[in-house]
């Protein structure tokens, strides 16, 4: 289940190639002229474009450097909960035709994958699919109510149906080794976390399926664990504290260090910030400290100072304020907050996303 916040919580790597456009021109049955269309880059964010139904038909462009996820959604309130698809897109123009006003079912033409686009949309009709999202409705609907009984009695078997579908995808990507939509559904509706086995999906990839940002994301992930294993010496960066001036990984050499990652509109981390708080009280007489990267935005860098003093992070704080394109977070390959990684004094990785009573058990572990 992706909610489009946890989507665009999924955004690991800017694109640097020069902007061109993305366009759809569509016919959806059911969207009376004057209907707004809304249509944007997932990953790029900002504002979507819009344009209207006129004669039953739109047309509407919205910048692109490479290939990316593309969400596009009808309704005259963006704000509301209205149908939307997303899909697979290159720069060009892609055809689509369909049933409004939710955007279900859409069929895909005018450009070489546009075959693929179809065959992957009729996985949604087979049976695991079709399970995982009536399920999917009744999680939804008990977290709403904040049924936490209910949402305890059906994840586990939701659980089961997600691993179902995902052998589905996996059976998907092997029948189109050669097509780019392929390095999408491995990266983004599959999302490894088993890195060797990720490398070896990349490696099956034709050279043409991997000419595309889904690819580069991944084979980043494969490089970045590498180099941030545990035993590993975390990569070197300078970013500015919260008054401008540059701080360096290195200036930490000699003491333990724990980089955390976090953020001030991020609940989660708020929530761990006491646990982090109480093992800094705890250790910091013995030769630990904390540094934290945020990845709060540029217009929100007061709520960053402010989070700092409500949650008493009496440590160094650094950030570029980009948001997930944060320079650091994209080095480390940080994919979810908060996140962690704990170093010895020579600047060697001992630890990983440790939170709680593990962060005090592996502090006591190495300084008592």
């Amino acid at each position: 289940m992706k909610t489009i916040s946890q989507i665009l919580a999924c955004c690991l790597l800017a694109t640097s190639a020069m902007a061109q456009e993305a366009v759809v021109e569509g016919k959806i049955a059911g969207l009376p002229d004057g209907t707004k269309i809304y249509f944007n880059s997932i990953f790029a964010g900002g504002k979507p474009d819009s344009t209207v139904v006129t004669g039953g038909a739109f047309r509407i462009a919205t910048k692109a450097s490479e290939s990316d996820l593309f969400l596009l959604r009808a309704g005259n309130d963006r704000r509301a909960k209205h149908g939307g698809a997303v899909f697979y897109m290159e720069p060009g123009v892609l055809k689509v035709s369909g049933k409004g006003p939710l955007l279900k079912d859409l069929v895909f033409a005018g450009t070489p994958y546009a075959k693929e686009l179809n065959s992957l949309a009729g996985l949604n009709n087979t049976k695991p699919f079709k399970a995982r999202m009536a399920l999917g409705e009744k999680l939804n609907a008990a977290y709403e109510k904040k049924d936490t009984v209910t949402l305890k009695a059906l994840r586990p078997e939701f659980d089961k149906l997600d691993s179902a579908v995902t052998v589905e995808y996996e059976k998907w990507v092997d029948q189109h080794p050669a097509s780019p939509v392929s390095a999408m559904v491995l990266g983004f509706f599959i999302r490894y976390e088993d890195m060797d086995k990720l490398e070896k999906r990349l490696k099956d990839l034709e050279p043409s399926a991997k000419q595309n940002v889904f690819a580069k994301r991944m084979q980043h992930s494969v490089e970045a664990a590498r180099a941030t294993a545990i035993g590993k010496m975390a990569p070197e960066f300078t970013q500015n504290d919260t008054l401008g001036k540059a701080v360096s990984l290195k200036d930490f050499r000699g003491k333990y260090v724990l980089i955390d990652f976090w953020a001030s509109w991020c609940v989660p981390c708020r929530e761990e910030n006491p646990n982090v708080v109480k093992a800094f009280q705890r250790f910091r007489d013995k030769n630990f400290t904390v540094l934290g990267v945020s990845l709060d935005r540029e217009q929100d860098k007061a709520k960053w100072i402010k989070a700092i003093h409500d949650d008493n992070l009496t440590w160094t704080h650094v950030s570029d304020l980009k948001f997930w394109d944060n320079a650091v977070s994209r080095q480390y390959d940080i994919k979810s907050i908060p996140a962690n990684f704990l170093l010895d004094p020579e600047g060697r990785i001992i630890g990983k996303n440790l939170r709680g009573e593990e962060l005090e058990k592996k502090l006591a572990e190495v300084l008592l």
